[in-house]
């Protein structure tokens, strides 16, 4: 039985990563042993460090691990655990959870996808979901891959295995982009949708690359799902603190893998080459709301910050769809599915435009109506997305009267 892409890594990483992953880093493991040293002889004189120390303490902030802080990473993992029920002894690899060796902390998000792009898109084939966030086609072809688009669903919005595995084999795709509850549609997959994901991972021994930044921000009264639970040999899963920390500024992202050769020693390597390491200031203050989190959840409780964002994301996502739905507009992305999650949606034009997506969004902002993205960024033309991360209850009331004008100056 051929074995899970994660776990023939050496086999299957372009030789410039494994270069870079197998290569000694002598900087930060000796500043690890030194730093250790140092704590039991505090006469030995640090000649290691290449930052600039003592000359005003009151300012300086100092080089972190390449792959986080130890804490913050460990937070994370049992985070995640609690959260997706990863320590309950059922993911295969995985009998008692992750540890902080399964979470790589990078500079957001971003830099954890184009590093995973790096490790699984160079002279490869990678398909991404109909409408994606553009970010993924540049980090596929930036690390020297193809970037195809394949459909998740089908006509009445079921998730079509058959026709993905299909298209999979069709165009020998090495990797797959699963993004959901997804930016920019909202679209969400079940628990039961995961595991028929899982079973087209592993039929046709595609990488996963979840991106998983919105994950339990969904209001569809689904739990939140990963797919580090259904297919760990194939998925690793990308988050970050921008959405659910309402960090976006701290550029604190991580990637977290069942198998912790990809983290630990991949990973860390690559991040380590990239930005030597994710910023100290962005960890600290996610490390404080990571450590309020778990002692919710290690009480049973809803982590409260989460609580509170999740439940105002919910209020203007239903008033931003009745309002929508006032004016013409239609929800796009999963067929009759409205958007179950993340701050976004997609809405298709009304009939009373006759322009195209690109054409709505000047004269919207000319007008001073609103803001709003064309679809085709997406690759969704012939509807915009609109945050409703951005907007209070009251912008979206103002919207509703804004909307009215600008119809009536259009007909």
């Amino acid at each position: 039985m051929l074995l899970a892409p994660l776990d023939r890594l050496d086999e299957i990483l372009p030789a410039r990563v494994r270069v870079v992953a197998a290569r000694e880093t002598p900087i930060p493991t000796i500043a690890v042993r030194a730093r250790a040293a140092a704590t039991r002889m505090p006469g030995l004189v640090r000649g290691d460090i290449g930052q600039v120390v003592g000359v005003d303490p009151s300012v300086e902030v100092l080089y972190g691990p390449p792959a986080g802080i130890d804490a913050l990473r460990a937070g994370l993992a049992e985070t995640w655990n609690r959260t997706f029920g990863l320590a309950d002894g059922t993911v295969a690899g995985l009998p008692g959870g992750l540890t902080a060796d399964h979470v790589a902390v990078c500079t957001g998000a971003a830099e954890g996808l184009s590093l995973l792009f790096k490790c699984f898109a160079e002279d490869r084939t990678v398909a991404l979901p109909r409408g994606h966030w553009e970010n993924y086609t540049n980090g596929v072809e930036m690390a020297g891959g193809r970037a195809v688009t394949v459909d998740y669903f089908d006509a009445r919005g079921a998730l079509d295995a058959t026709g993905l595995a299909r298209a999979l084999r069709a165009e020998k795709v090495s990797a797959l982009v699963a993004n959901f509850p997804c930016n920019p549609t909202g679209a969400a997959l079940s628990a039961e949708e995961c595991q028929q994901l899982a079973r087209v991972a592993e039929d046709t021994g595609v990488v996963l690359i979840a991106d998983e930044v919105y994950a339990r921000l969904r209001y569809d009264g689904l739990p939140p799902v990963t797919m580090l639970k259904y297919a760990p040999g194939h998925a690793v899963a990308v988050s970050s603190a921008s959405k659910e920390y309402l960090l976006p500024g701290a550029r604190v992202g991580f990637v977290l893998s069942a198998r912790a050769y990809l983290t630990n020693v991949v990973m860390r390597k690559l991040i380590r080459a990239n930005t030597a390491s994710p910023g100290i200031l962005g960890q600290e203050r996610l490390l404080g709301l990571v450590q309020a989190e778990v002692a919710d959840l290690r009480a049973g409780r809803e982590p409260a910050l989460l609580g509170r964002i999740r439940g105002e994301m919910h209020r203007r996502r239903d008033a931003l769809v009745t309002v929508l739905a006032r004016h013409g507009f239609s929800t796009v992305g999963r067929p009759n599915h409205g958007p179950a999650g993340t701050i976004f949606l997609m809405a298709a034009l009304p009939g009373w435009w006759a322009g195209t997506d690109e054409e709505f969004v000047e004269a919207a902002l000319e007008a001073g109506c609103v803001s709003a993205i064309p679809g085709a960024a997406f690759g969704l033309p012939g509807a915009i997305r609109l945050s409703y991360g951005a907007m209070s209850l009251e912008d979206i009331t103002r919207l509703d009267g804004n909307l009215a004008a600008f119809q009536s100056s259009r007909v």
